[in-house]
């Protein structure tokens, strides 16, 4: 007798234990992804002149914490027709 209860209160603990420890459901105050860190110059933007200037153009020059950012493998366009543009 001693050993069916014994068995029946094991095996009642395991029971709510399982059921407890589900971690399903939605809680409604999950964290968003985090955003990607941009570590490089995007291929488009060495496509041309205007393109460059237009990406430099666009950056934030006032944040100094950041790393610095990688240029893609290959020159940036060059136009011998184009005159310099101010960044």
């Amino acid at each position: 007798m001693l050993t069916r209860l014994t068995s029946a209160a094991a095996l009642a603990a395991s029971l709510v234990l399982t059921a407890c420890g589900g971690g399903g459901g939605d809680s409604g105050g999950s964290m968003p992804p985090p955003t990607p860190v941009v570590t490089a110059v995007p291929d488009s933007a060495i496509a041309t002149p205007a393109a460059l200037v237009s990406y430099l153009n666009g950056q934030s020059f006032s944040d100094e914490t950041s790393e610095p950012l990688t240029l893609p493998a290959g020159d940036p366009a060059t136009s011998e027709t184009d005159e310099p543009q101010a960044i």
